[in-house]
């Protein structure tokens, strides 16, 4: 499939429709339902994924699109859109700004196109590959920062981290430790966006989903940036872990997350 920046931008205009509905809902959410013990959904997170849905059956007709509400057991691997109608939506609920929608193009584990709209914060970015990344409009690049000890970073922890040994808290203090600092947003589409626009210099989580990463991870590429695996091997998107960097600090980021793992 041929990529032009075209496609980033019919995905960002239907982010916006999507976008535009949940502000319909923004610090009024009504009737909130669980997916897990603590994994909400609410009406508008189908009602965005509805329009998105209806939207992208127009931009891209015949092409198969998985989506967070709807998105079945198995998960193709091939040319599909990968899409979340609301990323963030314990913040949504509780009427924190950290929320968005994301979309993005993928061909297998090659991401071509993506968009993502915050718009409780008033902020957009979308990428295609090969075309550079774009924060309102205006070309992105990552952090020029050098050090992991001069470095502001992003994580997350997964839904069952009162259970799961792999809750993320050792790596947390101990990068909170060797950095400036570390925030937890609550949507890792947004982390990978502000990593991409250099607000932030590195970013890792376990135990995510496609649609979380898709958009987000392309724009840290095509704005200079280096995405992997935990172990520093080539990313995947649809693991579900990643790390993403600006590049420069990528290496010490992926050793120190492996000293934590290995104890050392």
């Amino acid at each position: 499939m041929d990529i032009t920046i075209n496609d980033a931008h019919a995905l960002l205009a239907v982010a916006r429709k999507s976008a535009a509905i949940l502000m319909e809902g923004y610090r009024r959410p009504g009737e909130v339902e669980f997916k897990g013990p603590i994994d909400l959904v609410t009406r508008w997170d189908r009602a965005s994924e509805d329009a998105l849905r209806t939207a992208l059956a127009q931009a891209y007709p015949g092409l198969l699109l998985v989506a967070e509400e709807s998105a079945g057991a198995v998960l193709p691997d091939g040319l599909a859109l990968w899409a979340d109608p609301l990323d963030g939506t314990t913040n949504f609920v509780h009427g924190h700004p950290f929320f968005a929608v994301s979309i993005g193009l993928a061909d297998g584990p090659t991401l071509l196109a993506g968009a993502v709209v915050a718009p409780a914060l008033g902020l957009e970015w979308h990428a295609a590959r090969g075309h550079g990344a774009w924060r309102n409009g205006v070309p992105c690049n990552v952090s020029a920062t050098t050090t992991l000890d001069r470095a502001l970073l992003a994580t997350g922890f997964p839904y069952d981290n009162a259970c799961n040994p792999l809750n993320n808290f050792p790596e947390f203090a101990a990068l909170t430790q060797r950095s400036r600092g570390v925030r937890r947003c609550g949507a890792a589409a947004l982390d990978l966006c502000l990593t991409a626009d250099g607000t932030f210099d590195g970013y890792w989580e376990r135990f995510l989903k496609p649609w979380d990463l898709a958009a987000g991870a392309l724009l840290v590429q095509e704005a200079g940036g280096r995405t992997s695996g935990l172990d520093g091997a080539p990313a995947d998107f649809r693991s579900g872990w990643m790390v993403a960097t600006n590049g420069v600090i990528h290496s010490d980021l992926v050793a120190a997350l492996a000293a934590v793992r290995h104890g050392g």
